[in-house]
């Protein structure tokens, strides 16, 4: 079965979870969305039909009337359904799966509340009929204007009336906390239900039926949603609270009901003025030093929670943004920065097989969390970019929908050339590089940012996806009424990280958030070499005084450099997460495989010895599985870790580990390259001038490597200089510069320097004037001194956006 139709494959599977405890049991249009921050590979990915009926944005004078389009307007009109049914008279598929859907909803019976109040987790059972309510408001109502069938529409205002009789929209155990929460994630599933279902049906209800309808949208939902999350005076939350996904969602389904019911309830633009004014803030929202919260939103696109989340909490308001534009077509909506580059990070987080697709699956998230329809209501939007465009066309999974085919409609944004193949996001923590963007390449993702809630304790750790399949791996998610899920899978343990005497990150900062969050620095792709490092010493600071992990990327080979400092001497254990199998590799470590994707893992330095430990499957916690732990064999104060992943097990690299006192090192031998990488000993632990000689090499560079041919290993064709200043080849300067700097460059015409400075005055050597210098990709003015046969280059640039690639 491929990746993209499993996601397909058990539409009635029950008792699933959703994000925040929420139970699965009907198709519904958050199934679409969020289904995959919980479902697992197994978990349907059934249809969803909001954009079915989205119209084109439209166009028009600002004349001041703010004259309403008529009902229906928020996803639909009589145009765009014009076009939904050509499409369905040459689609049988879609129109089948339409139909059936339809079916089923007429056939359902109604969730009495007093079902809806048992189950286990806060949210109770009130995800049930919240999810039969969304998927009746949006889909009985295009039957009904489609087909003109007022069955639809009697089944619809059934439903309407059957939980307008409802006491609340939420879960009971949300009153009882201090001070009492009226509404959450279900208040605004039920919200969209009814604002899709009012305005499908606000020509055919009576006025009385009407009437009733539109109080209970504003006593369930608006209300409760606006004086918990927007209004003065009687708000509960600020974004410290729920600075996450929550915010969001929750608003956005009180502001479908608001621009549902504008022109009957006087009060209505008030309540949009106020949740366009509450959304501006959420996407700007900074962060807060005393309550250890990180900005909820980069600048540069994502939200630090994961993939899934992003999804599920940037296309509900993607939603209400949409109806919005269609309901005010005169206006501008006001500008919101992360959502001009979030399809961005949507396309580098995406790893594209030959069967279907993977996403990287960080924090509460799934292996195949798909984020298409988020792509296409950018679009819609008139928010869709080039990276927009490129993700479409590399998740080729097609399922039957007339979602997808109606938005793919809208002009689709011009297509994105020279996509880089490593991204980065240094403030969140995250970064992926790949060896190429064609199906089945190789695509190594690292993480070492914030830890809270969703986030998990995990700074430092990485996974890798290699010929279609996921090898070394996070230990995923399960469900979050599991015990398993905080004492397990958020855990140090669960990720490929060092733990301390067997302890990693506190607990607290799972509950309370992390106080001092891990970094990423000087992501460098060009010439042959990746290369990134992690600040991992924040989050695990009770017991490291330093914990820096780099990883060298080149050729077939992924070399793993860890520098680890702890206040006092403990074991440190090094921590592989792998699915598949593994077996021993007769020239040391282990050979992991999971199909077709296959690598070999050595741990070169110290000499470690490999053991199993037993972990939970993704999604799965009563299924245990193994995972590898390399201890070296006495404790100690400081380590340093020298990794192998070797991309090639039929052709796996000579190795050899350089000792001297004061540097740790190890040459690389392929029969077409040597390869030789250095850690200074000296760099951080002493003050003042920290340079080490190597053979006739002198730097005080913290890292050094040299990348030479296996026919002439005395000329370099490949330098990398790691946080330094200088490197000299017996008295002669081969690159200079007063402020360190982390580069790598190859010698000769054209000289080609790739850095992580957007600014920098360096010195570089060269035989004779090069008629050809580039920085970062791009051709650079230089100045030749003959006498010292250097290079000069004066690079004066605005500095980089956090998040922002050099290149």
């Amino acid at each position: 079965m491929t990746l993209c139709n499993r996601a397909f494959a058990n539409s009635n599977m029950q008792n699933r979870q959703m994000p925040c405890e929420k139970p699965v049991e009907t198709i519904s249009r958050r199934d679409l969305l969020k289904l995959m921050i919980l479902a697992g590979p197994m978990m349907s990915r059934p249809s969803s039909l909001l954009a079915d009926v989205v119209p084109a944005p439209s166009t028009g004078p600002d004349n001041g009337a703010e004259a309403l389009p008529r009902h229906p307007r928020l996803f639909y009109n009589a145009d765009s359904l014009e076009r939904l049914r050509q499409r369905l008279a040459s689609d049988a598929a879609a129109d089948g799966a339409l139909k059936r859907q339809g079916d089923e909803l007429m056939a359902a019976g109604f969730i009495p509340e007093s079902e809806a109040m048992r189950g286990i987790g806060q949210h109770a059972s009130y995800g049930r009929p919240a999810r039969q309510m969304s998927a009746m408001g949006l889909t009985l109502g295009v039957l009904f204007h489609l087909t003109g069938d007022e069955r639809y529409a009697g089944k619809l205002r059934d439903a309407m009336l059957y939980y307008a009789k409802y006491v609340r929209w939420a879960g009971e155990s949300f009153f009882g906390r201090t001070p009492p929460w009226h509404s959450e994630l279900d208040t605004a599933e039920f919200g969209f239900g009814y604002a899709t279902g009012y305005d499908a049906l606000h020509g055919f209800l009576s006025d009385a039926d009407r009437k009733t309808i539109a109080g209970a949208m504003v006593r369930l939902a608006v209300l409760p949603i606006l004086n918990d999350w927007v209004l003065p005076g009687v708000r509960i939350h600020s974004f410290d609270s729920m600075g996450h996904n929550w915010w969001g969602v929750c608003v956005a389904g009180a502001g479908l009901c608001a621009l549902a019911l504008l022109g009957d309830d006087a009060r209505a633009p008030g309540w949009i003025d106020a949740l366009d004014a509450g959304f501006e803030q959420w996407f700007n929202y900074p962060g807060s030093v005393l309550q250890s919260r990180v900005a909820t939103f980069e600048r540069s696109g994502p939200s630090y929670e994961s993939v899934a989340y992003n999804n599920y909490g940037v296309s509900e308001y993607l939603h209400y943004r949409l109806a919005w534009q269609n309901t005010y077509p005169g206006r501008k909506p006001a500008h919101t920065e992360p959502l001009d580059h979030i399809a961005r990070y949507f396309l580098h987080t995406l790893y594209p097989t030959s069967a279907g697709f993977y996403a990287v699956n960080f924090n509460d998230s799934s292996l195949e969390s798909d984020s298409t329809a988020t792509m296409l209501l950018l679009i819609a939007c008139g928010l869709g970019t080039p990276e927009a465009r490129r993700f479409l066309e590399l998740v080729h999974t097609h399922p039957q929908s007339a979602l997808f085919s109606l938005l793919r409609q809208y002009p689709a944004p011009a297509p994105a050339a020279n996509v880089p193949n490593s991204c980065a996001y240094p403030r969140m923590g995250w970064a992926m590089m790949r060896s190429s963007w064609e199906n089945d390449a190789t695509l190594l993702a690292v993480k070492s940012g914030y830890t809270w809630n969703h986030a998990h304790a995990d700074a430092g750790s990485f996974m890798l996806f290699k010929q279609g399949a996921p090898l070394i791996i996070d230990s995923g998610t399960c469900n979050y009424n599991r015990r398993e899920y905080s004492t397990y899978y958020r855990q140090s343990r669960a990720h490929n990280v060092i733990l301390f005497n067997g302890c990693g990150q506190p607990e607290h900062d799972i509950l309370l958030g992390c106080k001092f969050p891990g970094h990423l620095h000087s992501l460098i792709d060009g010439l042959g070499l990746k290369y990134v490092y992690a600040d991992a010493t924040g989050p695990m600071a009770r017991w490291f005084l330093r914990n820096y992990r780099h990883w060298f990327w080149s050729g077939d080979v992924i070399l793993i450099i860890d520098d680890v400092r702890a206040h006092t001497p403990g074991q440190m254990d090094w921590l592989l997460h792998y699915d598949g199998k593994y077996t021993t590799h007769p020239g040391g470590g282990v050979r992991l495989q999971n199909g077709a994707a296959e690598a070999v893992v050595r741990m070169l330095y110290p000499p470690a010895t490999i053991r199993e430990d037993t972990g939970l499957a993704d999604h799965d916690p009563d299924k245990k599985v193994p995972y590898l732990v390399f201890s070296p064999d006495a404790p100690a104060s400081s380590r340093r870790f020298v990794t192998a992943i070797c991309l090639n097990p039929g052709a796996v690299p000579r190795f050899e580990v350089l000792e001297g006192k004061t540097y740790l090192g190890v040459r690389v031998w392929t029969p077409d390259t040597v390869e030789e990488f250095y850690l200074n000993l000296r760099a951080v632990n002493s003050p003042g001038t920290v340079s080490i000689q190597v053979a006739d090499w002198t730097t005080d560079a913290y890292l050094l490597h040299f990348r030479r041919t296996a026919s002439d290993e005395q000329s370099v064709q490949r330098f990398f200089v790691g946080d330094g200043s200088y490197l000299r080849h017996k008295e002669r300067s081969v690159i200079e510069s007063l402020s360190k700097l982390t580069a790598c460059w190859a010698p000769g015409d054209p000289l080609e320097i790739f850095s992580d400075s957007a600014s920098a005055s360096v010195q570089v050597a060269a035989e004779r004037p090069p008629q050809s210098v580039k920085w970062n990709g791009r051709s650079v003015t230089t100045r030749y001194d003959r006498l010292s046969r250097l290079v000069s280059l004066r690079i004066y640039t605005k500095p980089l956006r956090r998040g922002q690639n050099p290149s």
